[in-house]
């Protein structure tokens, strides 16, 4: 900034000062903290090696050496609870380094091109990657178990009246658990995900707004509801998701109408999470420890471990799953449960679990009928042309 007057530096200082709060902002709390902590990790392991972070002086080779060394000192649990953690967990350490020497203007060591890993790198996380155990995925429930928590709680407490309300409505609207549940920490800005609130939930009936400060006569008589999202994990906002009362007792719309009227009828606002509820002149809320245990004991009480549903497989995010799981085997198109479960591309089909029988349904007898196989690359070879 030589040469630059006092005046134009103060202003360079202040746009430069903005410019980065931007760029903090663009990901998430948990992101940044994990940036600076691999960051700090990785300062003092170079210096063991009298080199800097940057690792400016050194050649490709000495690059990948300390960078492979370093992960596998991640990979060991050096910089967590002392137990080996998954390739994953290596991967999100190198990815906080290239990151941050990335933003220093400075060429990343771990990186051949944007979004892939030199060799030496792309190799040892692979084989990290191989000798990981695999990963199970929390099984999708049916619709039997929301409907049933829903039930069981109508005649309970207030916690229990909530909870169940929450269960259905996050099989019908398929929401991530961070959606409807309160987080375990009051760190704000630790995820992109937002809590829906009452003012994010809208009641329509013939057409028309039903006024969510409605009587619960009111209100339980609208025949659809929309919840519309502020914001959500992959960053896009201000999307809204629609549904239609289903006419049985069992119904997501009647399920918010009782959770809105019962939180603004308490002396809540529109600001009200939809997981909050009044017990005892007390504002407390619904965490998703607490529904996991409500879902875990209905699979119990159905005996879905008979169906091969086991309960210690089953999370909160099994009802996300359940209705995606639902929407799929009704025959609805991926294009409208991608667009229901604000998913961008189709990695909802990795709730479409190999174990729902359903989904084999006559395969079996379509490919015992006998076809011809036609090869129809086999055409007749040119005549010979004559000498």
């Amino acid at each position: 900034m030589e040469g630059v007057s006092s005046a134009n530096k103060v202003e360079l200082t202040r746009d430069v000062f903005a410019a980065w709060e931007s760029i903090n902002s663009g990901v998430v709390d948990a992101n940044t903290r994990a940036r600076q902590k691999y960051w700090t990790h990785w300062k003092e392991y170079c210096a063991k090696f009298n080199t800097g972070p940057y690792l400016r002086q050194q050649n490709r080779l000495q690059q990948s050496i300390l960078v492979t060394a370093f992960a596998a000192r991640v990979r060991t649990g050096a910089y967590g609870k002392g137990k080996r953690v998954k390739a994953q967990t290596v991967t999100k350490a190198l990815g906080a380094i290239s990151k941050t020497i990335e933003l220093a203007g400075e060429r990343s060591p771990i990186l051949e091109s944007t979004a892939t890993y030199t060799t030496p790198v792309a190799r040892a996380v692979e084989g990290w990657r191989r000798k990981d155990p695999p990963a199970v995925p929390q099984l999708a429930v049916p619709i039997t178990v929301p409907s049933y928590l829903y039930e069981a709680t109508r005649a309970g407490t207030q916690k229990e009246k909530a909870g169940g309300e929450l269960a259905l409505v996050a099989f019908y609207y398929l929401l991530r658990v961070g959606e409807y549940t309160r987080p375990r920490t009051a760190a704000t800005n630790s995820k992109r995900t937002v809590n829906f609130r009452v003012d994010d939930v809208g009641f329509f009936k013939d057409g028309k707004i039903l006024p969510r400060s409605s009587s619960l006569q009111v209100l339980l008589s609208a025949d659809a509801c929309t919840l519309k999202i502020e914001n959500q994990k992959n960053g896009r906002m201000g999307e809204t998701i629609h549904h239609e009362r289903t006419g049985t007792k069992h119904c997501p719309v009647q399920a918010l109408a009782n959770r809105i009227h019962h939180i603004l009828s308490n002396g809540g606002t529109g600001q009200s999470c939809i997981c909050d509820y009044r017990d005892k002149n007390q504002w407390k809320h619904i965490d998703a420890k607490y529904l996991l245990v409500q879902l875990r004991k209905t699979v119990k009480i159905l005996n879905l471990a008979s169906m091969g549903i086991d309960p210690d497989l089953v999370g909160v995010h099994s009802l996300r799953a359940g209705g995606a799981m639902a929407l799929k085997l009704h025959g609805v198109d991926d294009s409208t449960i991608m667009k229901i479960g604000r998913w961008t591309s189709m990695t909802f089909l990795m709730y479409i679990h190999n174990q729902i029988a359903h989904i084999n349904k006559d395969l079996s007898r379509k490919m015992s009928r006998p076809l011809p196989f036609l090869n129809i690359a086999a055409i007749e070879p040119p005549a010979a042309i004559a000498a």
